[in-house]
């Protein structure tokens, strides 16, 4: 055999190495009728490559006054490998079989699947195709809360007393998440946890079955999420349908373990409550761009919460949120968030309430939360089932962030239309809050165009003694005032009390997956239930002391 049969069975093998190693799952397979010219004028290439680079070796060695051959200072067994053995020529048809083999290869490689596991997808374990177009990976969200409260002038409406002490597992949802086909996503998450279950969707009977009222939606183990989205040609929008927590407004679209304290804000949660929340029955749409995020939904009532004793129909509403980001810089992590958001509650849910003298079946709108802690049952804030064919809400949200920095707040109003004929006007209430922190480790909390949101802080220096790291800590305080009286000592008077909250908070981010909160709480509160007179007192004041243990991946 000569030279040139060699490097051609050199380039040949080279030829049939280079597809695997390339890995490039876009190359096309060629075709059969261009193949064999194709061999024959790359392999004439690989030839004249070669013939340059020999004739490049040679003029080195010649100044360096190294005979011809010669490769330095080499073993005898070098030098005898050096010298060419025959090698078989290499037909198209051996070619084509041996890049049928790397086809083949490739195509076994491209169907494995990948999983990815560290700091990018914050411990959590995700599945996944080599093309990224189906996923999945499970969802674990645990919070277990304790506290402790300084009671003062407590139960004053309810003729109840605040626990001294308690504990509650917040939330324990367990589930997963993923795509397919890459332009369809999926979530189911059950969530064992609530207000040490007491909360569950059910009926209360007393006084020998004389006085019915229901509970309606709680927190107890309950479907959180479970739903199916498509975007593919709709980007960027999205559409989405299924039970989810509908977006209803800033705090609402801030995730429960990226929020700055244990609870929402209560005027926060009475919007979110009245036709959004956890695993509400919803269909309908949301995108984003550069600098806005805009959603509407058709909400119906929550999983697992029918017609508890009427036989009526369920809620129907429409809830929409806009919000933009126009200035962003993400070197300083300074950014300005403005947004708009509106209920329109056009059917409330039907049920039979007790309205002090029988039991009334009808349409009603109950606003109501309890101080921004779930270790107490007790709930202040009430305006019991006032007889409504419908109710509307709007808000608007206000926040901003630089390096560590964040502030954000939001203000509501709250209308109610009575049933027509009742000789009563309709009441509106309101609410409002303002929160903010400073993460003292430098991280910043991070916004979120998708969700037009702000993200927990990611630590920089993840807890680790040996070395010296203890993860990212922050400070964090609020004030929420929500007042739902209205007409105070008139015949449409509604006594859904006056609630003023200042809360203080220690965040420690050791690891990503963990997060652990003190929280401090001072709550004031009046008329609740009716007005303050010289033989009855109304208002109410006490503190509490909390503390939470997450871990959520």
């Amino acid at each position: 055999m000569n030279f040139r049969t060699i490097l051609l069975g050199t380039a040949a093998c080279a030829l049939f190495v280079a597809p695997a190693l390339a890995q490039d799952a876009s190359s096309a397979r060629p075709n059969h009728h261009h193949h064999v010219d194709s061999v024959a004028s790359r392999l004439d290439r690989m030839e004249h490559l070669i013939e340059e680079q020999q004739a490049e070796i040679r003029q080195l060695k010649a100044e360096r006054g190294m005979p011809p051959g010669s490769g330095g200072a080499v073993s005898a067994g070098a030098t005898a490998a050096a010298v060419p053995t025959a090698q078989p020529e290499v037909t198209a048809a051996q070619f084509e079989a041996l890049q049928n083999q790397v086809y083949e290869q490739s195509a076994a490689t491209k169907n494995q699947a990948i999983v990815t596991l560290g700091a990018k997808t914050k411990g959590r374990p995700i599945i996944s195709s080599a093309d990224g177009k189906w996923t999945f990976f499970p969802r674990i969200d645990v919070m277990g809360d304790w506290a402790a409260y300084d009671p003062g002038k407590t139960g004053v409406a309810t003729d109840s007393v605040l626990k001294q002490s308690g504990e509650n597992f917040r939330r324990a949802q367990i589930g997963f998440q993923g795509t397919f086909a890459g332009d369809f996503a999926y979530k189911f998450l059950y969530d064992f946890g609530g207000t040490n279950g007491d909360e569950t969707y059910q009926a209360y009977f007393n006084n020998g079955n004389t006085k019915i009222s229901s509970t309606g939606a709680g927190s107890g183990p309950h479907i959180k999420e479970a739903w199916l989205a498509y975007k593919g040609i709709l980007d960027p929008i999205t559409f989405q349908v299924g039970a989810l927590p509908t977006p209803a407004n800033l705090s609402d679209m801030t995730a429960s373990d990226d929020l700055l304290f244990n609870e929402r804000p209560s005027p926060a949660q009475i919007d979110r409550g009245l036709a959004a929340d956890d695993g509400r029955d919803s269909v309908g749409f949301w995108g984003n761009g550069d600098i806005w995020y805009a959603s509407g939904f058709f909400t119906g009532d929550t999983v697992g919460k029918g017609d508890l004793i009427a036989p009526g129909s369920g809620q129907e509403a429409v809830v929409g949120r806009f919000a933009l980001a126009p200035w962003y810089d993400p070197t300083t992590n300074f950014n300005v968030h403005l947004g708009v958001n509106a209920t329109d509650v056009i059917h409330p849910q039907e049920s039979t309430v007790w309205n002090g003298t029988t039991n009334v079946t009808g349409t009603f709108i109950s606003l109501s939360d309890r101080p921004e802690l779930r270790v107490d049952n007790v709930s202040f804030l009430n305006t019991g089932s006032i007889a409504a064919q419908s109710a509307f809400e709007w808000g608007v949200e206000g926040a901003a962030s630089w390096g560590p920095l964040m502030v954000e707040g939001e203000n509501f109003w709250y209308n109610i239309d009575r049933i027509p004929g009742s000789g009563k006007s309709n009441p509106n209430f309101g609410g409002w809050y303002v929160e903010g922190s400073w993460v003292l480790t430098g991280e910043p909390h991070k916004y979120s165009m998708a969700t037009a949101s702000y993200l927990r802080p990611s630590p920089a220096d993840p807890f680790n003694p040996a070395q010296g790291d203890w993860g990212a800590f922050e400070v964090a305080s609020r004030y929420s005032s929500t007042d739902l009286e209205y007409h105070a000592g008139q015949a449409d008077a509604v006594y859904g009390g006056k609630q003023n909250i200042f809360s203080v908070g220690l965040n420690w981010y050791p690891i990503d997956p963990v997060k652990v909160m003190l929280d401090w709480e001072d709550i004031n509160l009046t008329d609740i239930g009716g007005l303050t007179t010289q033989s009855t007192d109304k208002n109410g004041h006490f503190t509490d002391i909390s503390t939470r243990v997450q871990v959520t991946f």
